[in-house]
């Protein structure tokens, strides 16, 4: 991919993170969050878009991926672009996370014996960089065996992981969040799939196929979705079964294939990756005024944690890189831009790495 941001993928960028600000500040049941009933507006509208956040997510990576896999002589560069652009900036702000709520006694406090779960098992929403992951080295090692047939892989690889989601496999095995594995690993391959359609120029037919079965799809297996969501609000929804695969794929999928552009969602999209990391700060912060003053209307609860979620990231990106050293690297798996000029550090263009 060039220096130059791809705006429809930037779009869908911050069309995921304001669904998965959303979600953490309406909360996942009543006694989370804004504390709403199950038959609340806003409580629905989340539900009506569960089986789109994390896919969305994890489809991105892959059509990201795409455009530069690993290669034959370059392992080690790889491995060493994926450990400091994901692993360095997990440490730092999973370490930072568990030690503002256990200080502050919060819902993701750690006692002090059993910290290393925050690196070795799922912790708060971290538990997608292990699993991102797994299948970003899962997916390189295909590509370095298979060099010569990367859309066969990816085909290959979407048929198999799509089998896998629709089985027990992962089981309740914790270790670097391996049960969530199978969860993402179909929605990366058919980004993956998407990408390398494109790139090996598919067209006409094969192309058209594909997007009226994601098209179609999309529309049945969302209908089924709102009938159950609207017509039984507390019904549990779960990740992985049929209507999740199908509604995943077809959702995130169609978006992909007929990608749009929002300019203000695509300048959040930039910044994704923080938003990603460090939404959950902004949330707490909130949920603690919530409990000094007691919970506000629920509008405008909403649009304070929405501001909260998404400004505050996007601020502490803004100040790390003009800050420079280390801490870019640290907190963002991004270099410094101290000796860029004024212009550049004063409108960053980092690289989302989700």
């Amino acid at each position: 991919m060039t220096d130059k941001r791809n705006m429809g993928i930037d779009t869908l960028r911050g069309l995921a993170c304001v669904l998965l600000v959303a979600f953490h500040v309406i909360g996942e049941a009543p006694e989370h969050g804004l504390r709403l009933d199950w038959d609340h507006p806003f409580a629905m509208f989340s539900a009506l878009f569960f089986h789109l956040r994390m896919p969305l997510f994890a489809m991105l990576s892959g059509f990201v991926y795409a455009y530069r896999p690993i290669h034959r002589g370059e392992g080690g560069k790889f491995l060493t672009g994926k450990a400091r652009r994901l692993v360095l900036p997990y440490l730092f702000a999973a370490t930072a996370f568990a030690v503002v709520n256990t200080v502050l006694g919060g819902a993701f406090a750690v006692p002090l014996g059993e910290f290393w779960q925050v690196y070795l098992e799922p912790y708060a929403h971290f538990w997608f960089l292990h699993s991102i992951l797994t299948i970003f080295l899962v997916i390189a090692a295909l590509d370095w065996i298979w060099p010569r047939a990367p859309l066969q892989v990816a085909i290959g690889f979407l048929v198999v992981t799509s089998l896998l989601f629709l089985t027990p496999f992962g089981g309740e095995i914790k270790l670097f969040s391996f049960f969530q594995t199978p969860y993402l690993a179909p929605f990366f391959a058919l980004g993956l799939v998407i990408n390398r359609m494109e790139m090996a120029k598919v067209e006409g037919l094969s192309r058209q196929l594909v997007s009226t079965v994601l098209v179609g799809g999309l529309v049945t297996m969302f209908a089924v979705h709102a009938y159950i969501v609207l017509s039984d609000p507390g019904h549990e929804l779960l990740r992985r079964d049929f209507v999740a695969l199908g509604l995943g794929l077809c959702f995130s999928g169609a978006l992909i294939m007929h990608r749009f552009t929002i300019a203000p969602l695509a300048w959040v999209g930039q910044y994704s990756f923080s938003i990603y990391l460090y939404h959950m700060f902004g949330a707490l912060g909130l949920q603690m005024v919530y409990n000094f003053i007691g919970m506000p209307d629920a509008s405008l609860g909403l649009a304070l944690g929405m501001i909260a979620g998404l400004g505050a990231p996007i601020v502490f990106q803004i100040v790390t890189l003009r800050v420079g050293g280390v801490a870019p690297l640290l907190a963002l798996g991004l270099k410094s831009r101290r000796k860029a000029s004024p212009r550049a550090a004063a409108i960053p263009r980092p690289a989302s790495a989700i």
